[in-house]
């Protein structure tokens, strides 16, 4: 029989459903198994909430940290699913059950017990801190930041000055579209205020990401002043959602800045996990180990799964693909959503080669 170490890794599923339902018999296995399904939807998130439960069974009834969050959000969706035996997450501070929590290290906290009190520049008293200045310093509640005026009035006066024909109630539905709190607009109004060019091209070096979405709200509603930002690293003009260096960059970039040797197949790339030694391991390796493969319900074969449904895990193979029109080609064929245009794509279209107008490669 496999031990339980072998087991978080090979079915973390049916360790973490045989210990729960230890604790509450009155669960069912299916209800468990939604459980599971909705608050660790990966395999590898499983796998470690899987380990952390076989290393200490005990948090399953006492709700205590330090353990990862994943546990703790575990443990409010079986109480939500009808647990009685299974204990809500304990503040580590004042040990009151929890339905939601905050984290420090691998410790959770109340709302209360959770902050911890900082040095308010405004009144010199240690508090909790809800705010900061425009200098980034902290502030308490009695002391909020200085007010500079309606940070939406600041925002629609910096965009209108680089695009005076956007109008300014489009600029006003921008704004409000990409913040939802007042200190968020008020944040980005002091970046913008200070550093008008931002909006310019100069985006790469944004302090927060709502300065890229506010970009894209603005050429969404027909700004024709306003420039999205190429990325920095490669000079392409794409989404900006990583950080490198201090400033943002796109995916490929961020993930070539991370590459290593797969320690496996021994291609250099970013790894998509470690294997128990801490050595990297590429996306293939990791799809293609044994360990991660299950069977497929439509051949019987183990395989990587490509999909699931609610007859089971289905391989590439037997995946059901939609017949459509081929954008390209205008064939009546199997086809997918091509994620760079939106249209139907059929499979040898997929497959044509065209060179790159910017680096001049065969690309697909």
């Amino acid at each position: 029989m496999e031990s339980d170490v072998t087991m978080t890794v090979t079915d973390p599923d049916g360790v973490i459903t045989a210990l729960v339902i230890g604790v509450e018999p009155s669960l069912d296995a299916d209800v468990v198994a939604g459980v599971l399904a909705a608050v660790a939807p990966g395999r590898n998130v499983r796998r470690r909430l899987a380990q952390a439960v076989v290393e200490r069974p005990g948090v399953l009834t006492d709700g205590r940290s330090p353990a990862p969050r994943v546990v703790g959000i575990l443990l409010i969706a079986l109480r939500r699913a009808g647990a009685v035996r299974v204990s809500a997450p304990v503040c580590t501070g004042c040990g009151k059950p929890l339905n939601t929590f905050q984290r420090r290290g691998q410790d959770w906290y109340c709302g209360v017990c959770g902050p911890t009190p900082t040095r308010c520049v405004g009144c010199g008293n240690t508090r909790k801190i809800t705010s900061r200045d425009r200098q980034g310093r902290p502030r308490c509640h009695g002391c909020p930041p200085d007010d500079d005026g309606d940070p939406i009035q600041i925002l629609i006066e910096v965009i209108r000055a680089v695009d005076p024909d956007l109008a300014a109630a489009a600029a006003t539905d921008a704004v409000l579209a990409v913040t939802s709190r007042a200190s968020e607009r008020r944040r980005l109004a002091w970046a913008l205020q200070d550093h008008p060019e931002l909006l310019t091209g100069a985006g790469a070096g944004a302090p927060a990401p709502s300065v890229l979405r506010l970009i894209d709200a603005l050429i969404g509603a027909g700004a024709h002043g306003i420039v999205r930002p190429p990325c920095p690293r490669c000079g392409r003009v794409i989404t900006l959602s990583k950080t490198l260096d201090g400033v943002r960059v796109c995916r490929n970039c961020r993930a070539k800045s991370r590459a290593e040797t797969c320690s496996r197949c021994g291609v250099h790339r970013e790894p998509a996990t470690r294997d128990e030694h801490g050595n990297p391991l590429c996306a293939h390796c990791l799809s293609t180990d044994p360990v991660n493969q299950e069977t497929c319900s439509g051949c019987g074969r183990r395989r990587p799964v490509s999909v699931r449904t609610g007859d089971g895990p289905l391989c590439g193979s037997c995946r059901p693909v939609a017949t459509m029109i081929c954008s390209i080609c205008g064939r009546s064929a199997p086809a997918v959503i091509s994620r760079l245009t939106g249209k139907p794509c059929c499979n040898a279209c997929l497959q044509r080669r065209a060179r790159c107008s910017s680096c001049s490669s065969l690309c697909h």
